[in-house]
């Protein structure tokens, strides 16, 4: 190669450097410096941009679970009883689920009970 074909060659390296992807994009002082050996105008400065630091504080509130249905609705109460045999057994307590019901025109707070139960210990 000529001397001038490789001169050529490397200045359209140095473009295609500089004018390449985003995520390729490369210019640094020595990239700059020998772009100016070319006298070639065009090459913008490329300004550093100043850091920031950013400090925030985050409340610590946590969530408390849904809001509790109101007091005045009228209530459904659905009892669930096991399937098993339940005669001889102790109940020891119960879980309770209050949903929201919508049917038309009004809303009713359906409560559902599933007692618990265990076996007498002799």
């Amino acid at each position: 190669m000529t001397k001038i074909a490789l001169l050529e060659q490397q200045l359209q390296q140095l473009y295609k450097l500089i004018s390449g992807f985003k995520s390729e994009n490369f210019i640094n002082e020595a990239v700059m410096d020998q772009l100016s050996l070319f006298g070639e105008d065009s090459v913008e400065e490329v300004a550093e941009t100043p850091q920031q630091t950013i400090t925030y504080t985050r409340d610590k509130k946590k969530h408390q679970g849904r809001n509790a249905l109101p007091e005045n609705l009228p209530v459904r109460e659905v009892i669930i009883e096991p399937k098993e045999d339940t005669t001889g057994l102790t109940k020891i307590g119960e879980e309770i689920t209050e949903t929201l019901e919508y049917t038309p025109a009004s809303l009713v707070k359906r409560r559902t009970i599933s007692p618990k139960y265990a076996k007498k210990e002799e």
